[in-house]
């Protein structure tokens, strides 16, 4: 399997897990049963109580169109990987119609309007710590800086610290996106297994929790980490993915916060056992945050089983409803790698 094969695999996958995962998020699975006569498998419109409301089936939300964005930005870059890349990547983001007014949580947003020359004093500022910050917005959008290092986790980790520092200077936060970069950059390896994936994630965690306090905000939190092998053992022991999704969900969480979405992830890749859109579909349906999850889990098990694992519909609705050429795209990738 080649470089643009397991690229454009991650690619595809993480948009198809974000999109499908855009009509279910928020509900807990037992109302995603309720609400839709069974698990969300494919791709529908996004009903009126969801943050995608009135989207149509196959688009993307902000976790998806970040990383495209940022995926553009280093392509252009040739792969070159600075705050100017970072920037690029986030004022693109800012001129995609209305994902920006729809979906930018507060610190991006500040981060984004002072990059425009439109400072606004970021909310809640005078707390010591303010723990909300850490999410998993740099974890959604992180998967490109894996594809473009290849086995490398080290500088897998320093790309994306460098990537999310703009918007998520927070030690959590970047632990979580560092463990995706870090599993992204393992899942294209030719020799990867599920294991070195999840070891590769551990380590990214733990290395972008270290540097992470070190260049940005001390925050107070559980450890992704740890809670990485947890997950995968959960993953691991379950006798199905539909018990896995439940013994996750009730033990790690699904929300927001970085230390729940990432290890969540992990564990519901382990629990797919290599089948990269059940691994995915489990994060469609498994509660909460559910297009973040979905989206994470899609960029490292679409990367590790590359394209022709995947339904063969998925790039042809993505493309045609997003406008994009993923493709083309994950091709651009291949190269930077190559040219390196």
């Amino acid at each position: 399997m080649t470089l643009n094969e397991r690229i454009l695999g991650g690619l595809v996958l993480a948009a198809a897990g974000d999109a499908i995962g855009a009509a279910t998020e928020t509900r807990s699975t037992a109302l995603i049963e309720e609400r839709f006569g069974g698990p969300v498998r494919d791709f529908i419109d996004a009903p009126e109580d969801t943050f995608a409301r009135g989207a149509k089936a196959g688009t993307v939300t902000d976790d998806f169109s970040l990383a495209w964005c940022t995926a553009m930005a280093i392509a252009e870059r040739g792969g070159v990987i600075d705050k100017a890349c970072a920037k690029d990547a986030l004022v693109r983001w800012h001129g995609l119609g209305d994902y920006f007014e729809r979906y930018a949580g507060p610190t991006t947003r500040a981060a984004v309007m002072a990059m425009l020359g439109t400072p606004m004093e970021a909310p809640l500022s005078f707390l010591a710590c303010d723990n909300s910050k850490a999410s998993n917005g740099g974890a959604m959008k992180i998967e490109a800086v894996g594809y473009v290092n290849p086995g490398d986790w080290d500088r897998a980790v320093e790309d994306a610290i460098t990537i999310c520092l703009p918007t998520h200077p927070y030690d959590i936060a970047l632990s979580g996106a560092c463990a995706v970069a870090a599993a992204c950059a393992e899942a294209v390896r030719e020799e990867a297994d599920l294991f070195s994936i999840v070891k590769a994630g551990a380590y990214g965690a733990q290395k972008g929790y270290e540097k992470g306090g070190r260049v940005g905000a001390r925050l107070a939190g559980p450890s992704v980490e740890r809670r990485i092998w947890i997950a995968a053992e959960l993953g691991m022991r379950a006798p199905d993915i539909g018990t896995a999704m439940r013994d996750i969900s009730d033990i790690i969480g699904t929300g927001l916060a970085a230390a729940e979405a990432v290890p969540t992830a992990f564990g519901l890749l382990v629990a797919g056992r290599g089948d990269p859109v059940e691994a995915t579909l489990a994060g469609v349906n498994i509660g909460s945050d559910t297009d973040t999850v979905a989206t994470i889990v899609g960029s490292i098990a679409g990367a590790h089983s590359g394209i022709g694992a995947l339904p063969e519909h998925y790039l042809e609705v993505i493309d045609r409803v997003n406008g994009y050429d993923l493709r083309g795209l994950a091709d651009r990738l291949a190269e930077v790698v190559a040219e390196r």
